[in-house]
């Protein structure tokens, strides 16, 4: 899960990448990935190596704390998660994790947000949370920091279906401005555009989730999927895991078990929605049996 900050309104500065384990509350190992102010506090954005849950804290948590073993930390989940999918693997589109290292009965929905000048597809999210009618049904929402700024009411509007229970929301990073550029081979498109600043993209959509009062999770989707081996040691380096698909709806591929499903909720790909929507009616009784679950995102890696 993901806690957010106290000061939702305030501007977070001096933002940077770090990497400090250290012992939270309790003695809960946490890990310490990126440092910042919020107003005058000096804050640090954790990840429990265990849940893959993320929290705001306060900084001095991680600075007072004795050392944590680098033998304890490389057993953790998300440092072999980090450590699987971010390996090299020469693949210029859907790198990471594509498919769930899950037990059976559960599907992962990811949902893109691009920037786009199109209205969201609200039904898209009434429709997932109506397959199981009082309790947050998980969903993992990848992004742009731009289409939260171009769009504040639509992204108000889920934040409030988070805060009433209906959506349990995890918050994938999408970049900042999500490049692109119609008709521009993938080699030289999307953050392999010549001149993209990659860590500011990644940082700065970030930014823009903690001050509107959300909590990043340690998880990123490239723009378009497309990278290359360099773009993902790059993402290692600032502790996040990419995350691919096996079922993005718009290209036809069906969600199958422990599928991680894309679709665009940013109303531009509106097939994609409608080949969704068709597939819960075709689940409708596994969903309604329990047979067959959204889960959280966090779930998809065989903790």
């Amino acid at each position: 899960l993901c806690t957010a900050p106290s000061g939702a309104a305030l501007k977070a500065a001096s933002y940077r990448n770090v990497f400090k384990p250290y012992y939270g509350p309790g003695g809960t190992v946490l890990i310490a990935i990126r440092s910042f102010t919020l107003g005058d506090e000096l804050k640090v954005l954790a990840v429990d190596p265990y849940t893959f849950g993320t929290s705001i804290a306060d900084a001095s948590e991680a600075s007072a704390s004795r050392e944590v073993p680098a033998a304890l930390l490389g057993k953790t989940p998300f440092m072999r998660a980090l450590e699987k999918y971010t390996a090299p693997d020469g693949k210029i589109q859907n790198s990471g994790i594509t498919h769930a290292e899950c037990a059976g009965g559960g599907l992962f929905l990811t949902v893109d947000m691009c920037p786009s000048k199109n209205e969201f597809d609200r039904e898209l999210f009434t429709a997932t949370e109506s397959i199981n009618p009082g309790s947050p049904v998980p969903v993992a929402l990848a992004v742009s920091g731009l289409w939260i700024k171009k769009h504040e009411n639509d992204f108000n509007w889920i934040v409030g279906e988070k805060k009433a229970g209906r959506l349990a929301v995890t918050w994938i990073n999408h970049t900042y401005s999500h490049p692109y550029t119609p008709g521009k081979p993938n080699t030289e498109n999307f953050l392999l555009t010549p001149g993209v600043d990659f860590e500011w993209e990644v940082l700065g959509a970030e930014t823009v989730l903690i001050e509107h009062g959300e909590v990043p999770s340690p998880f990123f989707r490239f723009p378009g999927l497309v990278s290359n081996d360099g773009l993902v040691l790059r993402l290692k380096a600032l502790s996040l895991i990419p995350v691919g698909t096996d079922a993005w709806t718009a290209k036809g591929e069906e969600p199958k078990d422990c599928s991680i499903i894309l679709v665009h909720g940013n109303g531009n790909e509106p097939a994609g929605i409608k080949k969704l929507l068709g597939f819960y009616e075709k689940k409708s009784d596994a969903f309604s049996k329990g047979t067959l679950k959204l889960l959280p995102l966090e779930d998809a890696f065989g903790k």
